[in-house]
């Protein structure tokens, strides 16, 4: 399966329960935000762990800690607290910094998968989930694998009796399932019970390879070119 840029432009970053939070000291009262953490990201809104409460917010929403989505993307948002804007969510430069993630030895066999940029910018790779072929999008910024309950269920995938979430909202509630699934593959790298959130549909456009997946490995970032080490 391929992506085309209007569908990557779409797809839902997601940042399960690792996610970045954020070091900041605003000089607020003591009823100001404390920290903010990202769960998940779209187009035009977020899921934002705020002290603690999950928020969904649409660009313009205010909480009721008084933090204001300014805007978001799949990569960051701007948020405003007490005046002060701040831009939160996880960023490597593609251009100029490696990926170098998790712990890896020197010694020993090396497995290498190398990926090459797709030409919406996003890197693409053939894999399995449980023995059954799937396209990953690869995604750094996703704490899990991630994929919508449609596609589990394509999959056979039993995420029903995965432990359940609810990001709340007043325009309603996004449901989301932890699993853990017994296998995932990419090329010749295997790394067994990887932990995954399917997402209530609609969720990502494709399957998000994120970081349940990818910690486990040692990431190189050339230009174009992405090295998966397994050692």
């Amino acid at each position: 399966m391929t992506f085309n840029k209007s569908q990557a432009n779409i797809i839902i970053a997601v940042k399960s329960v690792l996610f970045i939070v954020l070091a900041m000291i605003f000089s607020a009262p003591a009823s100001a935000v404390k920290s903010v953490s990202v769960y998940a990201l779209f187009n035009g809104r977020a899921i934002l762990i705020i002290d603690g409460q999950r928020r969904v917010l649409r660009a313009g929403d205010t909480t009721p800690e008084g933090l204001t989505l300014i805007s978001s993307n799949t990569s960051g948002a701007v948020i405003d607290v007490d005046g002060k804007e701040e831009q939160i969510g996880l960023h490597i430069n593609p251009a100029t910094e490696p990926m170098n993630v998790g712990n890896s030895s020197s010694e020993g066999f090396a497995t290498t998968v190398t990926l090459n940029m797709g030409l919406d910018g996003f890197f693409h790779v053939g894999g399995e989930i449980n023995n059954k072929s799937v396209t990953f999008l690869v995604d750094t910024g996703a704490s899990s694998v991630a994929l919508s309950e449609s596609m589990a269920r394509r999959l056979d995938i039993d995420f029903e009796s995965g432990k359940k979430a609810y990001a709340s909202t007043a325009n309603g509630n996004t449901r989301i399932r932890f699993i853990t699934l017994d296998k995932v593959s990419v090329g010749s790298i295997e790394i067994e019970n990887v932990h995954a959130a399917v997402i209530q549909d609609p969720g990502p456009a494709g399957i998000l390879l994120g970081m349940s997946f990818l910690s486990k490995l040692e990431m190189k970032r050339t230009g174009t070119t992405m090295e998966l080490i397994q050692r």
